[in-house]
């Protein structure tokens, strides 16, 4: 079960990445080329909503059937000593955390916005923040870059 929702979660993970660039990439465009905010522009921010959830619920569940994150709550002191145990059991799961919900939070405002531009701006700017947070804490470096 563990593997098969890791293999899941790493699948995942190129959606969500697909979905904020297009996401951005349309927010982007409305806020250079001052175009209205279109249904296609609500449909790019739902699905990185969508995506970003998806991977926030299976991630959790995987943090709580890991096997390494319950050996590190086991011995959270020597855990948070270890780059790659902190990453795991705490900066990981927490980024990821702030980051959906600063992605639910732009897509709440730029609903709300009156004018198209500034709909377009809350989205790039709260999706772009969402997607640094994500890009900074992904294990780049545990996980081969392509696991699928």
């Amino acid at each position: 079960m563990y593997e098969l929702l890791l293999s899941v979660h790493n699948l995942l993970r190129w959606l969500f990445l697909a979905a904020a660039i297009y996401a951005m990439y349309r927010a982007f465009k409305g806020v250079s080329g001052g175009t209205p905010y279109s249904k296609d522009d609500k449909t790019a921010g739902a699905i990185l909503l969508a995506a970003a959830h998806t991977q926030l619920l299976i991630g959790l569940t995987l943090w709580f059937i890991s096997p390494s994150v319950q050996q590190a709550l086991a011995d959270v002191g020597m855990a948070m000593k270890s780059k790659g145990m902190r990453l795991q059991l705490l900066e990981h799961p927490l980024m990821m955390i702030i980051a959906v919900a600063l992605i639910q939070i732009g897509r709440i405002k730029s609903k709300k916005a009156y004018a198209d531009s500034d709909k377009h701006k809350r989205s790039l700017i709260y999706f772009g923040v969402g997607l640094v947070f994500v890009l900074s804490r992904i294990p780049w470096g545990s996980s081969p870059l392509f696991r699928f």
